[in-house]
This record gives structure tokens, C-alpha cells and sequence, in this order.
């Protein structure tokens, strides 16, 4: 069965860069659209299976906005796509529950492996039957790391008798520990029982592997220390592997 994907981007450069490497990949271009009132035409007619959407587009709703509209009629997962990186933005966009983010401006390769990498994480739910709808923006303390959606606005860690609360924007980054993982945020530190790796599955695309043993947020970035191979996120510091290396930098976008 054809995976049909809506294109919402006001960019006519980006649009026409994200049409044609959705057709190379195989996959169904449903349409492209540069508007809230359109692209919720389109789902109407027809949902399709993603949306690539920019945050910025024209008509009465933002991306974030119209995101909120679209999930409270179809459970239809949701690809970010953005200039801005600021918390802020960040923030907004996270209660959206989008399945992932692509920030502008990206490289072909970048775009075709974010693309091929959601694709194939929708393709391996919808098989097991377990990515039923996007985290409901309600109401997400409800949803926790064993919860049926790829990604949320917070989860909860069990520590002794209690859980609590940690919003994915204050996780700063993971450190592998055997068959569990840390998970460092400004205040402290979590140990979870589950392997980083399954951790990374639900956690958004800003979050990238600086070393086998470690995952970091990219906004939390502050310095990349070429010499010496660490990544710097204020005051706390995370080894940089010669395979990660280029990724990393990449990812930075540095000039």
C-alpha cells in the first residue's frame, strides 16, 4: 500500500526540495500547500498518512495551531519543519506531539534520512499495532516512557515509591549504563530502567548521538571543543566520537 504524504510548506525552495525527494523515495505525494485553509482541505478530502509541515505558513493558523486542529479530528502524525530555535518555538511545538523536527535549513541527506527514519517508525507501529494516535496535547501527564505513542511533551520517572514529572525540553542529555540509562536534566539525575536505545525511539530528531554511550539535546549545545572531541553543554561536558563527529557537526549547521 502507497504511504501518502501532505506537504505544508510556504517556501517555494523548500516545497519543491521536499516534493521531489518524497517521489525519489517511493513514497505518495498527496499534494503541497502553502496554508492552514488549504491543507485542512486536503485532509478532509483524503488524510494521508504524514504531514511534513513548516511552522510558518500563511493562512488564519500557524503550523503549531493547525497541528492542534488537525489531531483533535485525525490521528495523523506530524513532521515539524522550522528556521526557528528558540525554546520557545520548541516548547510550543512540543505540546503538538510531533513525530519529529527538521530544522532549516537542512541538507538533502538530512531531509531523506528524517524522512526515511519516520516512515519506517510509522511502518513498524501500524505493524505491531501500537501508534494508534499522536499524544493528546491536553493532556500529557498521563502519557509516560511505556505509554503507546512515539513522542510527548513529558514523561514520568519512577523513583522509589513516586513518579515524577520531566519535561523532554529539560533532559539536557542520556548516558548509556548497561541495561539502564541516565537521564541528566538541569536539577538532576534520573536512572531509568530501559536501554538508551529505546529511549531514543520517543524522543524527538534535536536529540542526536555524539557517542555511543551518549545523546544529547542539540538546543542545549553550547560549544563543540574540536581538539579534544567534546561536546559542551554548559557547564557539563560529553565525549564526541571520531564516527559521530561529522554527524554532530552537521546537525550544528556551523559556518
Amino acid at each position: 500500500m502507497p504511504f501518502h504524504i501532505l506537504i505544508v510548506e510556504d517556501e517555494e525552495l523548500y516545497a519543491d526540495q521536499l516534493e521531489m525527494l518524497v517521489e525519489k523515495l517511493g513514497y505518495n505525494h498527496a499534494a503541497t500547500t502553502d496554508n492552514s485553509v488549504d491543507a485542512l482541505s486536503h485532509i478532509r478530502a483524503s488524510a494521508p498518512d504524514l504531514i511534513l509541515m513548516d511552522i510558518n505558513i500563511n493562512g488564519e493558523y500557524d503550523g503549531i495551531e493547525l497541528a492542534g486542529l488537525i489531531h483533535e479530528q485525525w490521528p495523523i502524525p506530524i513532521v515539524f519543519i522550522t528556521s526557528l530555535q528558540d525554546d520557545l518555538t520548541f516548547k510550543r511545538a512540543s505540546r503538538a506531539a510531533p513525530l519529529n523536527f527538521l530544522v532549516k535549513p537542512f541538507s538533502k541527506l538530512q531531509l531523506q534520512r528524517t524522512i526515511e527514519l519516520t516512515v519506517r517508525k510509522l511502518t513498524a507501529t501500524k505493524d505491531t499495532g501500537l501508534l494508534t494516535k499522536p499524544a493528546p496535547a491536553a493532556a500529557p501527564e498521563n502519557q509516560t516512557w511505556e505509554s503507546d505513542f512515539l513522542f510527548q511533551e513529558h514523561f514520568f520517572i519512577k523513583t522509589r515509591q513516586q513518579l515524577e514529572k520531566v519535561a523532554v525540553v529539560d533532559v539536557i542529555y542520556l548516558e548509556a549504563d548497561g541495561h539502564y540509562c541516565q537521564v541528566h536534566t538541569d536539577k538532576r539525575k534520573f536512572l531509568v530502567h530501559q536501554a538508551m536505545s529505546e529511549l531514543a525511539l520517543r524522543l524527538p530528531a534535536n536529540f542526536i548521538s555524539t557517542h555511543r554511550s551518549y545523546l544529547v539535546n542539540v538546543a542545549r549545545v553550547t560549544a563543540v571543543d574540536l581538539q579534544d572531541n567534546v561536546v559542551k553543554l554548559g557547564e557539563r561536558e560529553v565525549p564526541m566520537s571520531r564516527r559521530s563527529k561529522d554527524a554532530v557537526l552537521d546537525r550544528l549547521d556551523w559556518i
